[in-house]
């Protein structure tokens, strides 16, 4: 072949694949798909290469079981003269996550490997996208549980992750004892569900010491941080707060808690002046 560089070494000519692959449909490239009794199920691999032992791992097994495997093909936390220079590594970096988008496209069923429940945020971008397209997702390692209020015409609210489904159920029977009571949107529900590591998701547990709680009540949407407003005049920032309190804690302990939480808010924002 009468050429400068060898094929594999032509500056740009993978570069430029990868980018036209990336921007051709999945119908295109792989045709009309079969029955899905005749063929097997392409499985795609999401996760960040300092697994790699593992994602290899996950190919492994996943080929085993009679999957097509759709992998990360290079690590570029290794040293390697094709992205040893920045400019190169970057140009690479954003062919490399539009074709690893492409393999999204294409398959059945994505699996995360976050080995320890580790997910990134690259990982959690490509989660998004599959669950956008309505692939199916799984994990290598649990991700736990979460509660989940369903608002008609407002976003849900997530709560997660918990490690286990029996206290993700007590967290939501909580809340749903507190709407018996108090204003809400009509229509809300409260159910528990799978956590998402691609949605945003409240933090599980409500502090339970009362400064700390104090200081949490300068950014609680669902309050201005005395719990008077929990929840009848906004009762489309449930759950607040106050309403995570009292699902969590006992109802006695709950209030107690409050109380204290509430004295030193009063202390920690005392005007010095008053003094």
């Amino acid at each position: 072949m009468n050429s400068e560089h060898p094929p594999h070494k032509r500056p740009g000519h993978d570069l430029q694949a990868a980018a036209l692959i990336a921007a051709t449909p999945a119908s295109a490239l792989l045709g009309p798909r079969t029955d899905s009794r005749d063929r097997p199920k392409v499985v795609t691999l999401c996760g960040s290469t300092s697994f790699w032992r593992e994602l290899g791992e996950a190919n492994f097994r996943e080929t085993v079981a009679g999957h097509v495997v759709l992998a990360p093909g290079c690590d570029m936390k290794k040293a390697h003269p094709l992205w040893e220079e920045p400019a190169a590594a970057e140009e690479l970096k954003a062919a490399l996550d539009a074709l690893h988008r492409w393999k999204i496209r294409a398959c059945d069923e994505v699996l995360v490997v976050n080995t320890g429940g580790y997910i990134g945020d690259s990982t959690r971008a490509e989660i998004a996208y599959a669950h956008q397209l309505g692939r199916p997702v799984r994990y290598t390692d649990p991700v736990g549980h979460a509660v989940i209020v369903h608002r008609p015409g407002l976003d849900s609210v997530r709560l997660g992750p918990y490690e286990h489904e029996y206290r993700a159920e007590e967290i939501a029977a909580g809340l749903r004892r507190q709407m018996h009571s108090t204003a809400h949107v009509a229509g809300t529900v409260v159910e528990t569900g799978a956590f998402r590591p691609d949605l945003d998701h409240l933090a599980p547990r409500v502090s339970t010491d009362p400064y700390a709680l104090a200081e949490a009540m300068d950014n609680d949407p669902g309050g201005d941080g005395t719990g008077r407003n929990f929840p009848d005049r906004f009762p489309d920032r449930f759950p607040d707060l106050y309403a995570r309190l009292c699902a969590q804690e006992p109802p006695a302990y709950a209030g107690d808690l409050w109380g204290r939480a509430c004295s030193a808010y009063d202390y920690l924002h005392a005007d010095p002046a008053d003094e």
